[in-house]
């Protein structure tokens, strides 16, 4: 499947916002003593599975390559 640039760009960003609502939730489960769902630690490991996802994205997408290469 061949995407455009901004497709990509869209995607990874997006999932780095996740990333961070994620963090933002681990940090409000863990200070709060809150009870949503899950344990703060498991937030973070989300949190942190998300930044690598959109990492792999970004990265799948460009080919490893900066976009001035392209």
């Amino acid at each position: 499947m061949i995407t455009k640039c901004g497709d990509c760009r869209k995607g990874a960003g997006f999932l780095m916002v996740l990333s961070i609502i994620a963090l933002a939730l681990s940090a409000l489960v863990s200070l709060f003593q809150m009870d949503l769902w899950l344990a703060g630690t498991q937030w973070i490991l989300i949190a942190i599975l998300l930044a690598l996802y959109s990492l792999i994205f970004s990265v799948g997408c460009f080919g490893g390559k900066n976009e001035s290469e392209k």
